[in-house]
């Protein structure tokens, strides 16, 4: 037996449960379609106004213009919204993703050139001490000076150490850049969707 939920009536037999929806409209348009509507209009009215030299009025129609431009992406993910406004804030979201990651980019760029400009600095001075230790070897060699030659043989083989370790370094920043940019620009690539199609029926024969 079923009850009224207003009434408390029972009612006879059995109801079907009708699921209602309403939509959210504004003069018939849903929000989310109305505010970019409105932010776009704004927004190019602004750039009319600023072009012909009303910069007061341009400047505050712009700042209203971004203003609802901004509330339009949070609006647009609401159920029941148009394919344009989804349509719109998935190319807003694109874009976004895809300016987020350039940025990733340079910066993660900027810090491995500086990085690379403190290894190629230590890789000169490392240099010029092996040309000196070399040079210091050479006369004490012709000198015959024994305790000099070991000891300026020790110092040109801790500069080569040094120097190839400075030059894997290098090599590993180049790599380790290169790699996390690729990772970057991956992470912000639109998705596709694929669409699997149904097996073909077995062959009979």
């Amino acid at each position: 037996m079923q009850y009224c939920g207003w009434c408390g009536a029972a009612i006879a037999g059995r109801q079907e449960t009708v699921n209602v929806h309403a939509d959210r409209k504004l003069f018939g348009v849903p929000p989310a379609t109305a505010l970019l509507g409105l932010g776009l209009l704004l927004v190019v009215l602004a750039i009319v106004l600023l072009v012909t030299d009303r910069v007061l009025a341009g400047a505050v129609l712009l700042v209203a213009g971004l203003f609802l431009l901004s509330g339009f992406p949070q609006i647009a993910r609401r159920p029941g919204e148009t394919g344009v406004a989804r349509g719109a804030v998935r190319s807003y979201d694109g874009v976004r993703s895809r300016a987020g990651a350039r940025i990733d980019a340079l910066a993660i760029r900027a810090k491995a050139r500086r990085r690379i400009g403190e290894l190629d600095s230590d890789l000169e001075q490392l240099r010029g001490s092996r040309e000196r230790a070399v040079s210091a070897l050479g006369e004490a060699a012709y000198r015959e000076q024994a305790d000099d030659v070991t000891r300026l043989h020790s110092e040109v083989g801790a500069a080569d150490a040094a120097i190839e370790a400075k030059e894997a370094e290098r090599r590993e920043v180049e790599a380790d850049v290169e790699e996390q940019v690729g990772e970057t620009r991956a992470a912000a690539a639109p998705t596709e969707r694929i669409v699997v199609g149904e097996p073909p029926p077995d062959d009979p024969s």
